[in-house]
């Protein structure tokens, strides 16, 4: 029994595994090809791999909908399942546009390079309503199937399996791009790598989601116990509406989701330009800042594990994430000094300080999060705050590669400069983040949702 919380992280962390792949290929492989080596407007190449973020507010209906299906059915399931497949199929699709961008933006008109664009617009945009199926229909599964003793550990080994997800992916384009990792590389050498990749991922990404659930809810749904997540008749009335009017009911509700927001914007808001940073400003090749990411991984799993078990305990949660911003800061005045100086060394330094800040952050947010999951309505809340990450997230992608090219046209192309400019912001905001959070009352957060939600939900309070 002791050990039943590490196995079935690591089972339900195979989900987080692939998508830790997923995102360093698509959103930090693709960020890099297009900008640097296709060189499309960073705006453009931001607006069209962010707009999967936008899709934010179907968390809330996966969320809702998966409540209100019968416990002698499987809840959770086939929302991950559905998810799994859509994401290797989108993959595919995407790389395929990538190529075909790669191959036509010399030698044809603009009107086709908007067109191939605006399909990769489009294909984001389904797999960001992918993710948030498949996402909040895992969350709410480990909040069904572990107890408030279990629920950290559980949430650590799958986060861990998402950085697991990260190196992985990492390491994946450096095998299939071989030679095109160079430094110098060839166009025609990276999109044959890219090609490559095309091939080898999909069926990766599908297994990965069907091992992630095999035989779990099967467990639950057997017990003779009310399952977790069994929404009573009383409940089955309420409709998605009305579940939204009584939670904005709680002042506390809106002021903890825009704290929330914040601290995600200031957290992403680079993450557009880490790579063609490197890129621009260092001169590194395509597999040396797709390697970034895996400083950037290490550092995020040394900030999961430090604050998890360490810092919250000790400190507190509103504490430690403010912490984390202030760490994070010193982290991006890091990268500028690199920058300043050309200095590669200093730069990884910077960037896996980085990650151990964004560790931090992002555990504290977790922490609060999940204090707040309660039987009958596990979804739905944890769709609120799923699509409030995700819009916050998604502004920030956006904000990024436009900030980037806004910047580049105010100081003449000066690339370190317009760098400098997005990493300023992001400072400024992870202060005001940190600011703000000061503010909030948790107790009295956690007393309003128990006596306004009570009279038609039981509410868990880790």
């Amino acid at each position: 029994m002791r050990r039943r919380p590490l196995l079935l992280g690591l089972q339900l962390g195979s989900f987080q595994l692939g998508l830790g792949i997923f995102g360093v290929l698509a959103f930090g492989l693709f960020n890099r090809l297009l900008i640097e080596d296709i060189h499309l407007p960073a705006v453009l190449v931001a607006v069209a791999i962010g707009s999967q973020q936008l899709m934010g507010f179907t968390r809330v209906w996966f969320g809702h909908r998966s409540d209100r299906i019968p416990s002698s059915r499987l809840k959770r399931t086939p929302f991950i399942l559905s998810s799994s497949v859509a994401l290797a199929l989108l993959f595919g699709v995407a790389c395929r546009l990538v190529l075909q961008l790669g191959r036509v933006v010399e030698g044809s008109s603009g009107a086709t390079q908007a067109l191939l664009l605006l399909i990769l617009t489009a294909v984001f945009v389904a797999i960001g309503t992918a993710i948030a199926a498949g996402g909040t229909a895992l969350a709410a599964l480990i909040a069904d199937r572990t107890t408030t003793e279990e629920r950290p550990k559980v949430l650590s080994v799958v986060w861990g399996m998402r950085l697991v997800g990260v190196l992985f992916g990492s390491v994946l384009v450096n095998q299939v791009f071989g030679d095109a990792c160079a430094a110098g590389a060839s166009t025609r050498d990276v999109l044959a790598g890219l090609e490559r990749l095309a091939v080898v991922t999909p069926p990766l990404l599908l297994g990965l989601g069907v091992v992630s659930v095999l035989g779990v809810e099967r467990r639950c749904t057997g017990s003779t116990e009310k399952p977790a997540g069994e929404v009573t008749q009383e409940s089955q009335r309420l409709t998605l509406a009305q579940l939204l009017i009584r939670l904005r009911s709680i002042p506390e509700a809106g002021r903890f989701l825009g704290v929330l927001c914040l601290f995600t914007f200031s957290m992403f808001l680079n993450d557009a330009v880490l790579e063609p940073y490197g890129a621009a400003v260092f001169g590194m090749g395509v597999c040396a800042t797709t390697s970034l990411n895996v400083l950037l991984a290490l550092g995020f799993f040394g900030g999961l594990a430090l604050s998890g078990f360490v810092l919250i305990q000790r400190f507190g949660t509103i504490r430690v994430a403010r912490y984390g911003a202030v760490l994070a800061s010193s982290a991006l005045a890091l990268m500028l000094l690199a920058g300043a100086d050309g200095s590669i060394p200093l730069l990884q330094v910077a960037v896996a300080l980085f990650g151990l800040s964004l560790g931090v952050c992002i555990n504290a947010c977790l922490t609060l999060m999940f204090s707040f999951v309660q039987s009958e309505r596990t979804g739905f809340l944890l769709g609120i705050w799923g699509a409030g990450y995700a819009y916050a997230s998604g502004l920030a992608t956006i904000a990024g590669g436009g900030l980037l090219t806004l910047f580049k046209s105010f100081n003449g192309g000066d690339a370190f400069g317009a760098y400098g400019g997005v990493f300023g912001l992001q400072m400024i905001c992870f202060f005001g983040a940190a600011w703000i959070s000061g503010r909030l009352d948790v107790a009295g957060f956690r007393s309003k949702v128990r006596n306004r939600l009570c009279p038609v939900m039981e509410m868990t309070i880790d």
